[in-house]
């Protein structure tokens, strides 16, 4: 029988490695011969090519090629037509007038592989980006958390424990009254009991702020917080807050209330001071904030355990992109300095967010 198909050595080569299938159908629609894997697909020779899965129903379509009605029949982007094959096919039917016969050729369809490439680089891509936003939103609940829990902290700090300091030192006072002077033991239990009542209301106070949302913290007066230290302690205040400087003030209010907080109560009840010094200024976009004393001062490299005064500091400034400093040595007084930026970056959260102010002066 004379072959159907005459492949020269460099069209043999390419149905070798799979690049081209080949193959010959009647007129009847019978395979007469196949030549390569890219078409196993169709039926064994002698079968009717209409059999096969991408060519059934396709008759009338067949009937008109022969015809000459059509010139040719294209199957694009076919993929499982051959078993071991996992890349797409293009497969086009020609009719040979000549010999009265149908050619089938297929090619790899690398239009379509490369599709499916982009799509495959994709969907690998996007789950990357799945796992990286996954793993972002555990950084923002981890954040979150660890914001809470300094809050927490921070009202622990800020109430209970001033508050029981406070109780501590009466109860030492009215102990040292018992064996010394008894009348003054009245006075130590009436000052005992105010501290007390004190403490309740503050820790009252934490509560509540801890049962509403930060963001309805109201702005602090810096100002008012130092007339009424010095009223309360008779130590004299002098406040200076430069051009720009308030803008900053507001932006980070509850930043800087913590910190002068803290520190205020620490020159009180350490610092033996007589003047305390407040100045607020804008420099290179930043909001420079110092708090100084003519105290007794401490040394700062001394660790002091069980304090995290100047450890809430530090945590506090840096919350919000700044810093804080202490400096202070014995019997030269005690500066705190705080810098902070004048706008809040947007991955940083607001002050009324912030946590555990620590101790500043004297701390």
């Amino acid at each position: 029988m004379e072959r159907l198909i005459d492949l020269g050595a460099e069209l043999l080569s390419t149905v070798e490695a799979d690049v081209l299938g080949l193959a010959v159908v009647g007129a009847d629609r019978t395979i007469q011969c196949k030549v390569g894997r890219l078409v196993d697909w169709l039926p064994p020779i002698g079968g009717d090519c209409c059999q096969c899965i991408l060519l059934v129903g396709m008759e009338a379509e067949l009937a008109a090629l022969a015809e000459g009605k059509r010139s040719i029949i294209a199957l694009s982007g076919i993929r499982g037509a051959s078993s071991g094959l996992d890349h797409p096919v293009t497969a086009a039917v020609l009719w040979n007038m000549e010999r009265s016969h149908y050619t089938i050729v297929v090619v790899p369809d690398f239009a379509a592989r490369q599709v499916e490439i982009l799509l495959g680089t994709e969907r690998r891509a996007r789950r990357v980006m799945e796992q990286q936003l996954e793993a972002a939103n555990s950084e923002v609940r981890f954040a979150s958390l660890a914001r809470t829990r300094l809050r927490l902290a921070r009202d622990l700090h800020d109430t209970l424990a001033h508050s029981i300091v406070a109780l501590l030192i009466q109860i030492r006072m009215i102990r040292h009254f018992l064996s010394t002077d008894r009348e003054r033991v009245s006075e130590g239990l009436a000052a005992a009991e105010e501290a007390a009542v004190s403490g309740l209301a503050r820790v009252r106070d934490a509560i509540a702020r801890l049962r509403m949302p930060d963001e309805l913290d109201v702005a602090p007066d810096v100002e008012g917080m130092l007339s009424d230290f010095s009223e309360r302690t008779g130590i004299e205040v002098s406040v200076h807050i430069g051009e720009g400087a308030s803008d900053g003030l507001r932006t980070h209010g509850v930043t800087v209330q913590r910190i002068l907080g803290e520190t205020l109560r620490n020159v009180e009840a350490h610092a033996k001071a007589r003047h305390v010094r407040f100045h607020a200024a804008e420099s290179d976009k930043r909001l420079i904030v110092e708090i100084g004393d003519d105290g007794r001062g401490f040394d700062p490299t001394v660790a002091k355990p069980g304090h995290f005064g100047l450890i809430g500091m530090a945590e506090l400034a840096e919350l919000v992109g700044g810093e804080c400093s202490v400096e202070s040595s014995p019997q030269e007084g005690t500066l705190v300095r705080v810098s902070l930026p004048v706008t809040l970056p947007q991955a940083v959260p607001s002050s009324n967010t912030l946590s555990d102010a620590g101790a500043g002066a004297g701390g």
